[in-house]
């Protein structure tokens, strides 16, 4: 598998992640529980943001900015400039009253944009991972459009829960977007996703993937044993054999789970998700509360991407 050199991963891991006191007490969160989201928000780079299905990108990025502020993590696909990036920090930091602890996918290539993830959150770092997919749609068959040229991957953080900054009170946290042009691509980077998962995550403490897995896992894909959504549940269990794999929004969900439409009764297809892997009983685990699929329908822009987001609350509990 290809991995980033490592002078280019500390290099980024300095440029974009920021450290700042927790104000949260030695007993967790706010109120003992744990808000994720997960969202792409479409500002599609260069040229091909000419195929952004939503207008007004600063309206766009400065509102997600202050809705993301109702949670404790995010997880953003499709960030793949500077600007509407630092537009939505730039929001976080009013609300927060704080920096925001982020990590951002690298820019691998000079003649390819970033892979468009990131990671931000209240709560500090304890480390910070990124790959890119070695395998991806080439941009002279798909042109700007390809993720090729957007260099896909993975980023990685595990962030602290508790303000005593512990790696056993802490949680992995693992933001990707698989390949939406091929297919048959995607096994390949299930293998790299779960693999990197193993590689970062441990056994004893519960860790969150999630992003958009370009996968539709809706009821009959959920039922078929040979789907991709089941091969690729196979793979991320393989990462932690001993642990137990959760999709939240068939385990707690409500509402219609679809996220690929947001004027569809039913969302659209089911392709963005947030798994929860959680630790045997005896280490401290997550308990999910409720997931749901939030569609942020905007008058101005009609939703602010062309995806719903996936959320959930999830309550920090001891062994």
């Amino acid at each position: 598998m290809r991995h980033l050199p490592r002078t280019l991963a500390l290099a980024l891991v300095v440029y974009f992640t920021h450290t700042v006191p927790c104000c949260y007490s030695d007993d967790g969160l706010k109120d003992g529980r744990l808000r994720v989201i997960s969202y792409n928000v479409q500002f599609l780079p260069g040229p091909g943001a000419i195929a952004n299905k939503r207008g007004k990108p600063d309206y766009r990025a400065q509102t997600i900015g202050q809705k993301m502020a109702d949670y404790d993590i995010v997880g953003l696909c499709e960030l793949f400039e500077d600007k509407p990036r630092d537009q939505v920090v730039a929001e976080l930091q009013k609300s927060w009253k704080q920096e925001v602890n982020l990590i951002a996918s690298p820019k691998v290539q000079p003649n390819r944009f970033t892979g468009g993830l990131a990671i931000m959150s209240r709560m500090p770092f304890l480390a910070t991972n990124v790959h890119t997919y070695t395998q991806s749609s080439s941009p002279e068959k798909y042109g700007f459009l390809a993720d090729g040229f957007a260099t896909k991957g993975i980023v990685h953080a595990r962030i602290a829960l508790t303000s005593q900054k512990s790696e056993d009170q802490s949680v992995d946290v693992f933001m990707t977007h698989l390949e939406a042009r091929e297919s048959a691509i995607r096994p390949s980077q299930y293998l790299e996703f779960a693999e990197f998962v193993r590689r970062h995550a441990s056994p004893q403490r519960p860790a969150l993937l999630m992003g958009d897995f370009n996968t539709r896992g809706d009821t009959a894909e959920m039922e078929n044993a040979q789907s991709a959504y089941n091969l690729m549940i196979g793979n991320f269990r393989s990462a932690q054999p001993d642990s137990q794999l959760i999709d939240l929004w068939p385990a707690v969900g409500r509402g219609a789970g679809g996220t690929s439409d947001q004027i569809k009764p039913d969302g659209g297809r089911r392709i963005d998700y947030i798994f929860l892997i959680n630790p045997q009983a005896k280490h401290q685990q997550l308990e999910p509360l409720e997931a749901t699929v939030n569609r942020f329908l905007d008058p101005r822009v009609e939703a602010l991407s062309d995806h719903s987001a996936v959320e959930c609350t999830l309550v920090w509990k001891q062994p």
